[in-house]
């Protein structure tokens, strides 16, 4: 009897671990249910809300800005919702107040779309893609980080367009549905109007209308004829090639897919930007992309006095602060971080860059110079860390109106996007005009090509000053072997036109070699070889596959009566739209 006793003791107890572990895995599974759910209805709604918000800001066209937000018309509340409050950034916000941030998004909304209009911006064939990059869910609020990259064409521009923006959506949930409480791109608009109460959609239209006819732009370091000794004179062409094929041209694949990996990347680590910068302008002044020159801060790089600009290699090593910080390249080359002074590599009579400096006031074309003089230019244009704080890279330009010309940047990503669609506020702009070696430098030059679509032709050309020995022009296509492409004795230029078939980086290698017995001068480069891409189709916007459909899928709600007490504590029900 006490051995059946203690078998039925020991059944009980397994059944007993057996029913807790049971119990167990399906509350696991509900929660995992509940959490898939609710990150489902987040992204929704916040992808829902953007679409509209961009569409409306960039093609011009109504979109009701309220719809999946806490100001909805259709939602009905009873008494006692109003006075919710949720912890919202920090704050404690009412819905009267979440509110007040949609209202404001509106009138922000109106007023880009105004901004671009007065200048004559257009595009077609825009294309949204949408990356949920971090979800951050307390209680019953969320903030959602995320990055959208439009894809387009202007009007005016053979060039396709990315650009590459930064959001941080709230969402607040009551009942079982999340709404957008708000939305920041961390811009300089923000921090001037947001909560302050003082947007004036008309006023201020009108104040920039004004101050596109004002010319607010002066020139300083106007062009010295360098000093004794070799110095090189900057190509703004070359320094544009190299960043169209540094830069991201649809809004699929990972930086490393189009960033140089020769160099060092900050991408992760503050900010690429100036650290791009740098590049296309060591470009522009001829600079070798083969391994050593860049390990050993070969010329155009310039590493030595007391003001300094070189870059880093991948493999690491020593860094300079003036390559990657946009207030230090200020004061290497004028001697002062706000570029008002007049000291620095401007004004020193050692190796070093010369570069014209445009100070341009809020909206004011850049007219104190010829269009064919800002392509190549640098630029520093309000940022994260304040005025001057980013930097970008003029790639082309047609006149001298923000609307007339073109700019590549890093992170954020941006590829041929006017410079007013986005950057009306004062900027500094810098204009190499040539670099002092304080040695002997390379006889050998060579013309950078922009990307080339596979099937193509492109004409390579390299030249010296000089006649030369020998030259050449080796091409090493993406996975292949080098082969000469060109040859010339006795002559100062070697070209020829040559097919790029294979998408991929083609390396470029000239040489050129001025007696028998002399060094061989070494000139590389690589040229980007795309995939042309297909026939835009009639539609405006292709949606990507990781958006959400036209109308955000909510979870199915049970009825209840209209006293029930809500699941989550909040007062009152968020009824349905009807």
């Amino acid at each position: 009897m006490q051995d059946i006793t203690r078998r039925t003791g020991r059944v009980l107890a397994r059944l007993a671990v057996f029913c807790i572990l049971t119990l167990a895995i399906l509350g696991t599974g509900a929660s995992a249910s509940s959490a898939g759910a609710d990150e489902a209805a987040i992204r929704s709604a916040a992808l829902s809300f953007l679409r509209n918000y961009q569409e409306a800001s960039l093609l011009y066209e109504a979109r009701d800005l309220r719809a999946n937000t806490v100001a909805d018309p259709y939602l009905v509340l009873p008494e006692g919702t109003e006075n919710a409050v949720f912890r919202v950034a920090k704050k404690d916000l009412t819905l009267a107040q979440l509110r007040e941030n949609i209202a404001y998004l509106e009138k922000k909304a109106a007023y880009y779309a105004g901004m671009r209009q007065l200048q004559g911006i257009y595009r077609e064939n825009l294309q949204l893609h949408y990356t949920l990059e971090e979800l951050e869910t307390e209680d019953n609020t969320c903030r959602a980080s995320v990055t959208s990259t439009a894809e387009f064409r202007y009007t005016d521009s053979e060039q396709p367009s990315v650009y590459e923006t930064g959001f941080t959506v709230r969402l607040v949930r009551l009942g079982r549905r999340w709404l957008v409480a708000d939305l920041t791109d961390g811009s300089q608009f923000d921090k001037t109007y947001k909560n302050s109460g003082t947007l004036d959609v008309d006023a201020a239209l009108e104040a920039f209308a004004k101050q596109l006819e004002t010319e607010n732009c002066t020139l300083t370091f106007t062009g010295q004829t360098p000093g004794a000794g070799n110095w090189i004179e900057y190509s703004g062409a070359d320094a544009a090639a190299y960043a169209y094929t540094y830069s991201r041209r649809t809004a699929g694949g990972e930086r490393k897919d189009f960033y140089n990996t020769q160099f060092f990347g900050y991408a992760g680590e503050g900010g690429d930007c100036q650290n791009f910068a740098s590049q296309c302008m060591w470009a522009g002044f001829g600079g070798s992309q083969d391994s050593g020159s860049i390990a050993y801060h070969s010329l155009p790089m310039d590493n030595a006095g007391s003001n300094q600009w070189f870059g880093r290699p991948a493999s690491g090593g020593k860094f300079n602060y003036a390559w990657i910080s946009c207030q230090s390249f200020r004061q290497y080359l004028t001697g002062s971080r706000d570029a008002s002074g007049s000291g620095g590599s401007n004004a020193a009579g050692d190796a070093g860059m010369y570069a014209s400096v445009l100070n341009v006031g809020e909206g004011s074309p850049l007219s104190a110079v010829t269009a064919e003089e800002l392509v190549g230019a640098a630029a520093h244009v309000n940022g994260s860390g304040g005025q001057y704080s980013h930097a970008i890279i003029f790639t082309a330009a047609t006149g001298t109106s923000r609307s007339e010309i073109w700019y590549c940047g890093h992170t954020r990503d941006v590829t041929n996007v006017k410079l007013g669609d986005v950057y009306t506020g004062p900027i500094k702009v810098y204009i190499p005009r040539y670099l002092r070696t304080g040695g002997t430098a390379s006889p050998l030059r060579a013309a950078r090509l922009q990307p080339v679509a596979a099937g193509e032709t492109g004409n390579l050309t390299a030249w010296a000053d000089g006649i030369q020995r020998r030259m050449s022009i080796t091409v090493t296509p993406p996975g292949g072997k080098a082969e000469q492409a060109a040859f010339a004795e006795n002559a100062d230029v070697c070209q020829t036109e040559y097919l790029f078939d294979l998408p991929g980086l083609y390396r470029v290698d000239c040489r050129a070699r001025a007696a028998e017995n002399a060094a061989e001068a070494v000139m590389t480069y690589y040229v980007r070889c795309y995939v042309p891409e297909e026939p835009a189709s009639d539609a405006v916007d292709k949606p990507a596959e990781d958006e959400p459909p036209e109308e955000p899928v909510q979870p199915e709600m049970e009825e209840v009566p209209d006293d029930a007490p809500s699941e989550d504590e909040i007062p009152g029900w968020l009824l349905t739209r009807t």
